[in-house]
């Protein structure tokens, strides 16, 4: 899961070129900005609007300093975390001797993310809550495969306010019963599931059936 591995690799684009090549590129790349190379080497970027309403010939005033780079080994979670704190939506990727490698922009690093973690694949989804000193990623996997399964992903959410954690499991199954049985007996919360439907018809099925009891 590294940058290069992600990265859209065009011919720089420089200073030189017109704004209507640098529109072709952004509308092909679903961007709206592209970094701009100027004496070989960074020099800033130009967005799409300065190119649509420019009578220039080319782009060479038109660029902002400034611009973002990403080591090309840098890994895909480091990406994320810049652009996450950073308001540009296209990074150029550099390589060993800060040359030109291509670009990344969020939605390529959203794609290689979907594609590395398991969220394509198919199986059930469970949300888990337990204190921090409660989790144990060793627990759960060992939980799921004592029925048999296997965890596809594992994701945690920490709560700043709290000393509880969220924690989203995947699984390569769409009858998690048995693992939500399972979780019960360790003292786990399940606070929902999701992509099991026999599972969730039982469970409405089981309270008709309580609210029956009631009513007699």
């Amino acid at each position: 899961m590294l940058a290069i591995n992600s990265t859209h690799k065009i011919n720089p684009i420089n200073t030189e070129m017109s704004p209507a090549a640098c529109l072709e590129v952004m509308v092909d790349l679903r961007c709206f900005e592209l970094p701009v190379y100027k004496n070989n080497q960074l020099w800033g970027t130009i967005d799409f609007q300065d190119c649509i309403n420019s009578p220039q010939k080319t782009i060479d005033s038109l660029v902002k300093p400034g611009c973002v780079s990403v080591y090309y080994l840098s890994h895909i979670f480091d990406v994320l975390a810049l652009f996450k704190a950073s308001p540009k939506g296209v990074f150029a990727v550099l390589g060993e001797n800060q040359e030109w490698l291509g670009i990344l922009t969020k939605d390529m690093v959203v794609d290689s993310l979907s594609a590395s973690l398991s969220i394509e694949q198919t199986g059930a989804i469970l949300i888990l809550e337990m204190s921090s000193s409660q989790y144990s990623s060793n627990e759960i996997s060992r939980i799921v495969e004592g029925e048999g399964f296997k965890v596809l992903g594992l994701w945690l959410h920490q709560n700043d306010e709290s000393a509880r954690i969220k924690v989203t499991i995947k699984i390569n199954t769409s009858n998690i019963e048995r693992i939500i049985n399972g979780f019960d007996r360790f003292g786990y919360v399940v606070l929902a599931t999701f992509g099991d439907e026999d599972y969730q018809e039982n469970v409405k099925q089981k309270f008709l059936t309580l609210m029956k009891y009631i009513d007699y």
